[in-house]
This record gives structure tokens, C-alpha cells and sequence, in this order.
């Protein structure tokens, strides 16, 4: 389906500095890394717990990182990002992992198909009238009972809308307050079940924020989307 304009936006500037972006996240920061990864530990242990017959998807997954980090934990990963350098990337790096080119908006699965999402600092590029659609999509796709990591960038001066632009170098962005957020996940049959605010890695720079939350056992029957499995 057609992008939206901003969507094709970040597409275009993250095929520009995939190379440049892959290799920060190689290098990393041992603080920021380590914390992110006891998060993501977290959601595979849910996962886990639920029984692991449905893989998972990587929901803006880069250069695959995050989707090489769960299928050594043990979990099966399906990474999807608007980006095709990024994808390239990601393949080169695991060609015998699941990557494919798309958008959080519809991630090609079938209703309740999958065991969890993964959204690492994703979010943060889609416009925030665009993320209760990006919520809908996680919750159709996701089998009730099951675990959603959201990571963000975060602030404590978002005001009455939840959120505050923010001049992200590799294309525009949002940060967001973890309440609202929060409030926001509520809304889409999301319960929060713990969160984690991570200090910024250099002055200057924004703090990090997860929210872990499990997809309600209780919500409706989602309607036929006729989409195909993973």
C-alpha cells in the first residue's frame, strides 16, 4: 500500500546512513546496551513462559541487532523495517534469519498470529496522530496474553499531548512521556507490566525509556484482515 509521506520520509533518510547507523550500533554503549538487552531478556522470558509455537516480529528492526539477539535466546524472530538498506544490511549480517521490507502498519500477519512484538526504538519516527493505528496493528497480530516491548526516546516536559518533537539526526522524530505512552498502550488492550528509564548516554542527548506490556487475554475477536500468516 502507499506510504504516507512522512513514512516515506524516514525510509529515505535511514537508506542514507544505514552504513553509518549500523556501525554505531556495533559500537554501541556498554550502559545503554546492557540495560536495553536486560529488557529484551525480559520479553523473551514472557514469551518463553507462553509457550513459543508463533515467532515474534522485530517492528522496525534495523540492521537486526535486536532479531540476532532473541534468535540466540531461543526465540523465533521475523524482522520488518521501512528501510531496504537497513534490511540489506540485516541480511547480510544473519542471511539465515527472517527480514523483510514493510511498516508497522501492517505487518503482513495474520490476526493473532504472532507471540510478541518488539518495537526498539521505532515508534519514535511515526507521527503521533499515526501511532493509535500502529497500536491496532500490534494488537491484531498479537495472540492474547501476549508480550509488547516498546522502546523510546523520553521526556518530562511533554505536556498535554503526550509527546514533543525532537531533532533526531537521522531523520525527524518524537519524544515521548512514558505515562502517556502508557495511557495510550491501555487504550489498544495493552497492561503495562513494568517499565525501565535509562540515563542518556552523553549530555545533550534524550533518555531512553521501555515499556513492557502484555496484550489483554480478554479483547475481542479482531476483525477478518484476510492478510497472510508469517
Amino acid at each position: 500500500m502507499a506510504q504516507p509521506e512522512a513514512l516515506e520520509r524516514t525510509r529515505q533518510d535511514y537508506d542514507e546512513v544505514a552504513e553509518l547507523y549500523d556501525d554505531m550500533v556495533r559500537r554501541g554503549d556498554i550502559v545503554t546496551d546492557t540495560l536495553c538487552a536486560a529488557m529484551v531478556d525480559a520479553f523473551a522470558g514472557l514469551v518463553r513462559a507462553g509457550g513459543p509455537t508463533k515467532p515474534v516480529v522485530d517492528a522496525g528492526c534495523g540492521p537486526g541487532q535486536w532479531t540476532d539477539h532473541l534468535d540466540r535466546a531461543g526465540i523465533e524472530t521475523h524482522g520488518v523495517d521501512l528501510s531496504p538498506a537497513m534490511i540489506a544490511i540485516a541480511r547480510r549480517r544473519r542471511s539465515d534469519l527472517s527480514f523483510e521490507v514493510g511498516s508497522m502498519l501492517d505487518l503482513h500477519a495474520s490476526d493473532r498470529s504472532v507471540a510478541g512484538v518488539l518495537a526498539g526504538f521505532s515508534l519514535i519516527h511515526t507521527p503521533p496522530h499515526m501511532v493509535p493505528d500502529v497500536l491496532d496493528e500490534f494488537a491484531r497480530v498479537i495472540e492474547p496474553g501476549g508480550p509488547l516491548l516498546v522502546g523510546v526516546q523520553i521526556t518530562d516536559d511533554a505536556g498535554a499531548e503526550g509527546w514533543i518533537p525532537y531533532d533526531h539526526k537521522a531523520s525527524p522524530a518524537y519524544l515521548w512521556s512514558l505515562d502517556a505512552l502508557s495511557e495510550l498502550l491501555r487504550a489498544h488492550d495493552f497492561s503495562e507490566l513494568g517499565r525501565m528509564r535509562i540515563s542518556a548516554p552523553a549530555p545533550g542527548k534524550p533518555h531512553a525509556g521501555y515499556l513492557l506490556a502484555r496484550h489483554s487475554a480478554n479483547s475481542s475477536e479482531p476483525a477478518q484482515s484476510g492478510r497472510g500468516s508469517l
